[in-house]
């Protein structure tokens, strides 16, 4: 089969916020409880946000996905087993946590594994992505279009809560539209002086692409942060952009459906019995 725009998804988080105790209705706690984040089932006709993210994928043009999951995932990898999506090619890899450590070594290893399982996609660009929210339809198609690439999303059009989407990193981009910089954990004064000219804040959505070669390079270089200790994707892209890489800055805005509180979860629902989210640009 040829391979078309492989994809690596990232769901090998823990979800402690959602397992937390909410005022979220039993039905919804008890699925958070009781499944990985993004196998937790919505919709009309109830199915993991990862089964709509791959339908997704297949429908925008890519026929080849791994998916990075936890050692403690039991649920994951025998429900697409036994409903695989027709037209996706699904591999699988485990991010285990270290001897010594309480978590994972972040999110640029666990590109790292996912490239790692699958050698035959060097030559492509690879699309990386989060298992926990569905972008906008249409989102992956514009992906697809450059070799090397991030969305910057109107922050104003995410229809997220607004102190979660106070904490994205920002994207700040050059004149040409490269990437300038992607500041983590930024300061109100930071979010400021990363304006667009057209008064937008742009945030980054965790979602890349790039191609094989120069992402495993630049994953495997990347080092712990101090303080997170965790080797984290967007630094590492950052990194090798502003050293030796061109990474295009896609300017767009769409709702995203985000499972990252147990109220995520009937919030999903709505959207999705109204078919969903597009993208505006």
């Amino acid at each position: 089969m040829q391979i078309l725009n492989p994809t690596i998804i990232m769901a090998a988080g823990r979800g402690s916020r959602m397992r937390a105790s909410s005022n979220a209705s039993d039905a919804a706690i008890q699925e958070a409880r009781n499944r990985p984040k993004a196998m937790i089932r919505v919709g009309p006709n109830p199915k993991p946000l990862l089964e709509h993210l791959l339908l997704h994928l297949r429908e925008e043009g890519s026929n080849s996905v791994c998916i990075v999951i936890s050692d403690e995932d039991e649920v994951t990898q025998s429900h697409f087993a036994e409903q695989p999506v027709p037209g996706v090619n699904v591999s699988f890899v485990q991010q285990r946590i270290p001897p010594g450590r309480t978590k994972p070594l972040g999110t640029a290893q666990a590109v790292e594994l996912g490239l790692l399982e699958n050698p035959q996609w060097k030559g492509h660009s690879v699309t990386v992505a989060n298992g926990d929210n569905l972008p906008p339809m249409g989102l992956f198609k514009r992906m697809f279009e450059y070799a090397a690439c991030l969305p910057a999303m109107d922050r104003n059009h995410l229809g997220l809560p607004e102190e979660r989407v106070c904490a994205f990193a920002v994207i700040d981009a050059k004149e040409d539209f490269a990437l300038a910089n992607i500041i983590e954990k930024p300061t109100p004064q930071q979010v400021e002086a990363s304006r667009w000219t057209d008064g937008t804040i742009r945030v980054s959505m965790n979602m890349f692409r790039v191609p094989y070669s120069e992402l495993l390079t630049c994953v495997q270089r990347a080092t712990e942060h101090p303080v997170r200790k965790e080797r984290e994707l967007p630094t590492a892209i950052s990194d090798w952009a502003k050293k030796e890489g061109h990474l295009r800055v896609v300017p767009l805005a769409g709702e995203f459906l985000d499972l990252t509180h147990p109220t995520d979860i009937a919030k999903a629902e709505k959207a999705m019995r109204k078919g969903g989210m597009t993208l505006q640009n």
